[in-house]
């Protein structure tokens, strides 16, 4: 019963650091695309502020995506293999 709990946890733990690496990819793409709008608007430009700021987002957010998820996997407790 215990080992079914903890790994139901696991498992939610899992679906957790899933959830929260896609959020900050979303959260970093919006920020990129308000943020070259803003500086397009700055400066009287249409769009090359806001392109460069969202492809510069792309590989940001894949590494921060991967970094995070890496650091919080090895947070988790490792689940015991049922001995033979």
């Amino acid at each position: 019963m215990a080992e079914a709990r903890r790994g139901r946890l696991q498992n939610l733990g899992i679906a957790g650091i899933t959830a929260l690496s896609g959020f900050v990819t979303v959260v970093l793409v919006i920020g990129a695309l308000l943020l070259g709008l803003w500086i397009d608007a700055q400066l009287g430009w249409r769009g090359p502020a806001t392109i460069c700021l969202l492809v510069a987002s792309v590989p940001l957010s894949l590494t921060l995506m991967i970094w995070l998820t890496l650091t919080l996997v090895k947070r988790l407790p490792q689940q015991q293999l049922p001995s033979e």
